[in-house]
């Protein structure tokens, strides 16, 4: 791997560790999901720059199933508060 890989792994792991911020009493959880979401998107750039198949496969799989699960939590937490 190289260091457009390590970065897009580095992208989930930082989305991974913002998820443990998120909780009920948060007044705008959107702030969280745009910053997640950008995360993610730029960690599968960084996963397409690396030009290994590894990185590029490892890479986007991570970094797409994260912004869809955290696109799904905020679909809960808005069901949940109607």
């Amino acid at each position: 791997m190289n260091k457009y890989g390590l970065l897009s792994l580095l992208m989930v792991g930082i989305c991974i560790i913002l998820y443990f911020f998120i909780n009920a009493n948060n007044k705008y959880p959107g702030i969280f999901l745009l910053v997640i979401s950008i995360l993610s998107i730029v960690g599968i750039i960084l996963a397409i720059l690396s030009r290994k198949l590894t990185s590029i496969i490892i890479g986007v799989v991570l970094n797409s199933t994260t912004l869809i699960l955290f696109f799904l939590l905020l679909l809960a937490m808005g069901i949940g508060e109607a």
